[in-house]
């Protein structure tokens, strides 16, 4: 039987206002999806009690560290989870909020690589998802 997961009460977050974190541990809330009349909510905690735009803040610094530790800390055959948006010659990979992390983006059936700060990444794309899990291959 699946355990019914607790939900987050504001005073179980830290750093609202910046990066928003579970007190006590070392973990920060994922991407947030914001709803007018329904509330945020994070993909693994459900409805989590932060504004529109503590969210705001939130994904845009979220974003900046996934791809900093991208540029500074990712080696060769680690990966992570992006998005392909576009179709060509405007093809890109972006973020869940949309930031551009590579326009030298190139599609091959359903092979996808793309480079960033001399760095290249491949995956596979999905017929019916834009998203798609890639690995540093140089």
């Amino acid at each position: 039987m699946a355990r019914k997961q607790k939900l987050l009460a504001r005073e179980d977050l830290e750093n609202i206002g910046s990066l928003i974190t579970i007190k006590g541990t070392n973990t920060c809330l994922g991407d947030l999806m914001h709803f007018d009349g329904h509330g945020t909510y994070d993909p693994n905690h459900g409805l989590v009690p932060v504004s529109k735009e503590e969210a705001d803040t939130h994904n845009k610094l979220l974003d900046e560290a996934r791809l900093n530790g991208l540029d500074r800390n990712c080696e060769v055959g680690q990966g992570s989870f992006f998005y392909f948006a576009g179709k060509s010659p405007d093809r890109k990979v972006t973020t869940f909020v949309g930031t551009v992390v590579s326009t030298d983006v190139r599609v091959k059936g359903q092979s996808i690589t793309f480079v960033r700060k001399g760095k290249t990444f491949r995956g596979r794309l999905c017929k019916d998802a834009d998203s798609f899990i890639f690995r540093r291959v140089a």
